[in-house]
């Protein structure tokens, strides 16, 4: 006999299966661009290949994160910025519990971007955010073969706070999935491999 499954279950694993390839391409977009962001810096010369690889990788990013946010605004509701941005006093009381158990070592359980899950995935966006705003900037007003001055280098000079802040924010979060392993919540086995619905 076939049962058909229910169409909000259907929708929710079609969502969970964008999240999951977004979270992939992301990662992947995220470590070209820190890597190549040394290689921007022949910008100055007449030849800068660096800075079209570099510009290209962190064009395509800024694409990528562009359709997580139109996907926070209008899309599913469970998913949508207005469910799980950590401002409201509830979600804050959550979050201030949820660092009150980390400093015990006890690691918080919540749905998921819920408490300080909720309040660290908000920071990765302005984080990111912010590295792909400033990059924009730059690939579009650059001149190759000259440097950078006035405003545009204080742009410069805040895009590159991101050669700081990705390896600091990626290391919180693969710091976070490795503690859940350990207790032997394998979410990076859900993110990965689609185990079971995020």
């Amino acid at each position: 006999m076939h049962i058909s499954k229910p169409n909000s279950l259907i929708e929710t694993r079609n969502t969970d299966n964008f999240i999951r390839v977004w979270h992939l391409v992301i990662i992947i977009l995220c470590l070209v661009a820190w890597l190549t962001g040394d290689m921007a810096n022949d910008y100055k010369k007449i030849e800068y290949s660096g800075f079209i690889y570099h510009g290209l990788a962190g064009m395509a990013f800024t694409f990528a994160l562009s359709l997580y946010i139109g996907y926070g605004i209008v899309g599913p509701k469970p998913l949508r910025f207005t469910q799980w941005f950590p401002f409201t006093n509830e979600r804050m009381q959550k979050t201030k519990a949820d660092l009150v158990d980390l400093i015990r070592f006890k690691l918080p359980e919540h749905e998921r971007r819920q408490g300080v899950a909720g309040l660290v995935q908000y920071l990765g966006m302005v984080v990111f955010f912010w590295i792909a705003i400033t990059g924009t900037l730059l690939y579009v007003f650059i001149e190759p073969g000259s440097k950078t001055k006035g405003l545009l280098h204080g742009v410069k000079e805040a895009h590159e706070i991101g050669e700081i802040l990705i390896p600091l924010y990626l290391g919180l979060h693969i710091g976070a999935v490795i503690a859940h392993s350990l207790t032997g919540n394998n979410v990076w086995r859900d993110i990965f491999f689609a185990k079971k619905d995020l």
